[in-house]
């Protein structure tokens, strides 16, 4: 390992000397090797970083250094070789996603967008490889094997094993997925297993609400189903989730979660739904995430409408709603948050402006349902994008009760790209006022086999 550390150092040595964010690599065909040097500096001179990326139809390798830390990774392929049975091999500090990320926090997702429709779709684990800021991973092991197409149906199956330092025994996953009736109707499926170890409570948790409990080794596992139709000829169809886990905990028997979805497309219209339930005292997650007994809720609908102006332009508008509730349930107070919000677009630009509300609901005793609702806060956001034939300007800004946020994105269309991106935080929190001033331009210079891009930025507060 050490001479693998020696042979990627050599290889950036020249992005580490006088560039900020240069990076260099060959073109795109199919059978060549791609070389990528990075090298970075912040403004003040601290934190300097260098990093290499060599790329090949079957192979990758990654390694990056900032002052004592480093992080590397090696993918080997058969992508470009088999297609229907492509194998893949990672190694490094691989940072994991997908179904573990389910499987760490089952809950849902209470973000501030309306246009979007959160709706549950089955996943395997998925490993990637470190980038150039990334220095808190383990090293760890992912191996994965997918057969596509092998039979006259669209059949897909994946199955997947990581190898996690934190853990003594392999974490396996699979996925399968297969369309029926002209590809309009989809059934997928995945499961995901594996021990996880847990460190344990200490005493001082005696004082707190959370119990001790002893360190070990415990079972987790997590279930996920999906089926859904769409019709060619209309685009309205139906989809329905279900995903359910399962967790051992040093407390007694295992414990488990539900969660269901459910989205209606109607022509220009999507109406979706969400439920998940807790109803354990002493769920543990695979991450050591404690849960309280819970039940969450979220629906909401996206419509989009075209109309034509007097100038016979094509124009979109976007509404979008959406609300979100926890209800706890030996609790007297949940938390409730509705967003809302207008989008309008054209060929020429992007106009959209939405509004988030916090609020929380009340009760006298957890048996009892919600009687009061009180507001915590409102933040509003408005986000304009031009597309212009020779630069693309965007801005945006976020207002809220303790922040304000402005930003302005500039980039050009031409062959040569040049963008600048400059972002202003203020923040009002406890009567104390923090400016934060961000600032970065990037340049990218293709030539006819290499590509170099340069990045400068700085920080003022």
């Amino acid at each position: 390992m050490r001479k693998f550390y020696l042979f990627a150092i050599t290889l950036t040595l020249a992005a580490r000397l006088n560039f900020t964010g240069y990076t260099c690599y060959a073109a795109e065909p199919v059978h060549t090797v791609h070389i990528e040097l990075y090298g970075e500096t912040q403004d003040d001179g601290k934190n300097q970083t260098c990093g290499t990326r060599i790329t090949s139809p079957f192979a990758e390798l990654r390694y990056t250094a900032r002052d004592e830390k480093n992080n590397f990774g090696i993918l080997l392929g058969t992508r470009n070789l088999v297609k229907q049975a492509p194998v893949e091999i990672k190694y490094g500090n691989l940072s994991y996603s997908g179904s573990l990320s389910k499987l760490n926090s089952p809950e849902l997702s209470n973000g501030t967008s309306p246009f979007t429709t959160s709706i549950l779709t089955p996943l395997c684990v998925t490993a990637s490889l470190p980038g150039y800021s990334s220095f808190t991973k383990p090293e760890s092991y992912f191996f994965q094997a997918k057969l596509n197409h092998i039979t006259k149906s669209p059949l897909s199956f994946t199955i997947n094993m990581s190898l996690l330092p934190e853990n003594s025994y392999p974490v396996f996953s699979t996925l399968i997925s297969n369309k029926f009736f002209s590809n309009q109707l989809t059934l997928s499926a995945s499961c995901t297993a594996g021990k996880f170890i847990f460190e344990g409570a200490d005493s001082s948790s005696w004082l707190l609400s959370s119990p001790w409990y002893a360190g070990g080794e415990m079972f987790c596992s997590l279930f996920q189903f999906s089926t859904g139709y769409k019709r060619k000829s209309t685009g309205s169809g139906i989809q329905a989730s279900f995903m359910t886990a399962f967790y051992e905990t040093p407390f007694g028997p295992f414990t488990n979660v539900y969660r269901a979805d459910l989205k209606l497309s109607i022509k220009q219209a999507d109406f979706f739904a969400s439920a998940f339930l807790n109803s354990f005292e002493d769920t543990l997650t695979s991450s050591e995430k404690s849960m309280d007994p819970e039940a969450q809720f979220k629906a909401g609908l996206v419509t989009k409408t075209p109309f034509l102006s007097k100038n016979a332009n094509l124009w979109y508008i976007k509404f979008g709603l959406n609300a979100y509730t926890k209800i706890n349930l030996t609790g007297t107070t949940h938390p409730l948050r509705i967003n809302t919000g207008l989008q309008l677009s054209a060929d020429l630009t992007t106009l959209a402006f939405s509004v988030s509300a916090d609020g929380r609901m009340s009760s006298q005793k957890p048996e009892d349902f919600p009687q009061a609702i009180e507001q915590n806060g409102l933040s509003f956001q408005l986000k304009n994008s031009w597309y212009f034939k020779s630069f693309n300007p965007a801005l945006a800004l976020t207002l809220s009760k303790d922040s304000y946020k402005i930003s302005l994105n500039v980039a050009n269309n031409s062959k040569q790209k040049i963008s600048g991106t400059c972002t202003l935080n203020i923040s009002t929190k406890d009567e104390k006022i923090e400016k934060k001033l961000t600032t970065s331009i990037s340049c990218r210079y293709n030539l006819k086999t290499i590509t170099l891009v340069g990045k400068l930025s700085a920080t003022l507060e």
